[in-house]
């Protein structure tokens, strides 16, 4: 048997938050993120390819297509190569297509910026991050290999090959423990949608150090003050009185490492909920803050999470969802889909603080990360932070920036200094 045929017979099951991804997906809700990494000086092609081919050995689970079976999507490994090319389509366009086979990430890179770009079928944020990473390290060490210790640091956190591909939902899941999840419908944003497929970034960067103290002033996380934050913003900026009476909620991904032993590279999280009824409570920042704090609290505990967790697999598991074949799945699931972003607002994703280490952090200036909109979920805000660099990156679907205008301010007034900068619209118009 050849290579290439001994590397299509590698397979995989979709993992629970996968499954629903291809199911689902199109021009404007691709499912596809971006990570981004920039350096202090201009990227040289050559190199990044040369990079990206040495990091490719150490994460081979990247390396797939997706194909459909009778009952579910699933991924296969395969021999096409990763090229590294100039950035040419709007951030997070589609990779994603049903009767094409090609690998569900890409790299790119514009001026002295790097991009990784996956579909979220394959991973979440956490486990793109690190080949990410590795892609950087690679590349920083073939520039700059004379400038560097003769024996660099490694990275010691890289997943094994066998332990990047554990399907970790699967490992954990306990039946007898679940939690089932109601939801209502939250309000929708309204506005002027921009053309099919256009999405609008606008990016702040903020000091990491007065962001944190911010929050600790508040006695709450830099992830609550900003749910709470974009709450105040779409009512304030957005909700017409006809629908005062509907709850504003945001979602948020939470990563599971931190609660279960895990370094799979595949999907490992879970969505949490806040939401807020200014009809129902009171309406000031602070009440907000509150309660979004209290809920985060109370949502991300280990029993919460164990029992969502489980509850979801429960329902993977169930043998009608099993036995149905994926024709009429794709129905089922696009149904699912909708009634559970029409119970959220926006959505809110914190990527933590991403490091590298020393010598290689020298070179870079910094990490980011942002979400694409969709026709319902809008409005999206990404954030991350690298050594004393917090970036904020909104991305959203509509014309409108008054939601972007109202965090600005509120965090200007609040004493953070912001640098803006933004795609297809004046930093006046934000400030």
């Amino acid at each position: 048997m050849s290579n290439a045929e001994k590397t299509r017979d590698i397979w995989y099951d979709l993992d629970n938050a996968a499954k629903i991804f291809p199911s689902v997906s199109d021009e404007d809700n691709t499912n596809v993120f971006r990570l981004a990494c920039e350096l202090k000086e201009p990227i040289e092609p050559d190199a990044l390819q040369q990079a990206l081919d040495t990091a490719m050995e150490s994460f081979p689970y990247f390396q797939v297509v997706m194909r459909r079976g009778l009952f579910w999507f699933y991924l296969e490994r395969s021999n096409l190569r990763p090229a590294a090319k100039p950035e040419g389509e709007r951030p997070c366009s589609r990779l994603f297509y049903k009767q094409v086979k090609e690998l569900l990430f890409r790299v790119t890179y514009f001026q002295n910026r790097i991009n990784l770009e996956v579909f979220h079928a394959v991973a979440d944020g956490v486990g793109a991050f690190d080949l990410l990473r590795a892609i950087v390290y690679q590349y920083i060490l073939l520039v700059h290999r004379g400038e560097l210790p003769a024996q660099p640091p490694t990275l010691d956190s890289e997943p094994p090959p066998t332990r990047q591909v554990e399907d970790s939902f699967r490992h954990y899941y306990n039946p007898s423990e679940k939690s089932s999840p109601f939801k209502v419908r939250a309000y929708n944003l309204a506005g002027t949608l921009l053309p099919s497929g256009s999405i609008r970034v606008i990016s702040a960067t903020a000091p990491t150090p007065a962001l944190l103290a911010l929050a600790k002033s508040r006695r709450t996380t830099v992830t609550a003050y900003l749910a709470a934050l974009m709450i105040c913003a779409v009512y304030h900026e957005m909700m017409p009185k006809r629908a005062s009476g509907r709850t504003i909620s945001v979602t948020i991904p939470v990563d599971l490492r931190g609660h279960f032993t895990s370094e799979t590279a595949r999907n490992f999280f879970s969505v949490v909920d806040v939401g807020y009824n200014f009809a129902d409570q009171g309406g000031d920042f602070d009440e907000v803050l509150a309660s979004v704090t209290a809920q985060l609290g109370e949502k991300v505990s280990a029993g919460a999470l164990t029992g969502r967790l489980n509850y979801n697999m429960s329902v993977q598991s169930n043998i009608f969802t099993r036995f149905t074949p994926l024709i009429l799945k794709n129905i089922i699931l696009r149904i699912a889909y909708h009634k559970a972003e029409s119970a959220t607002t926006c959505a809110l994703s914190n990527m933590g603080r991403l490091t590298i280490p020393a010598p290689f952090s020298d070179y870079i200036d910094r990490f980011s990360c942002l979400l694409n909109p969709t026709r319902i979920h809008r409005w999206k805000l990404c954030v991350c932070s690298f050594e004393d660099k917090f970036i904020l990156n909104f991305t959203s679907c509509i014309a409108e920036t008054s939601l972007h205008k109202y965090v600005v301010r509120h965090l200007s007034a609040a004493g953070i200094p912001l640098c803006i900068t933004c795609n297809g619209v004046n930093e006046d118009e934000i400030l």
